[in-house]
């Protein structure tokens, strides 16, 4: 078995591959402060219970601008996931213009350059299993 079902709600898909040892965030939908918040924070509750170092965060799906929470990302949640064992984060970037542009600013604000954007999920994954 390849993917393990961590979690499913409304906003956020979130499987292991077992193969690759890497979590796959797949996100839906529009962003909100709360669906974030609680997204990242399953995120990164599922890193420390696998073990995993590294993280496909898929925004392809999603609609929405969320800059007011990039610097939360960045600077909060971030130094947090790498304390837990995060190495190497793949976003796929999304289809929505706005959405996009927020994750493009997280990512620049994500120091030690653990953080890439890709325009597919292949793209994404190749990184990921490059490393």
């Amino acid at each position: 078995m390849r993917h393990i079902k961590l979690l499913t709600t409304d906003s956020l898909t979130l499987e292991y591959n077992a193969v690759e040892d890497y979590i796959s965030a797949t996100w839906h939908g529009v962003f909100t402060s709360d669906v974030i918040k609680q997204g990242y924070e399953q995120i990164l509750f599922f890193l420390q219970k696998e073990r995993c170092h590294k993280l496909l965060d898929n925004h392809y799906d999603v609609q929405g601008l969320w800059v007011e929470l990039t610097e939360w990302l960045a600077h909060d949640w971030h130094p947090r996931a790498e304390k837990a064992g995060l190495e190497y984060h793949a976003a796929v970037y999304s289809q929505d213009y706005f959405s996009r542009l927020s994750t493009d600013r997280a990512l620049n604000m994500v120091r030690n350059g653990i953080a890439k954007g890709f325009e597919t999920v292949e793209n994404g994954e190749a990184w990921l299993n490059s490393l």
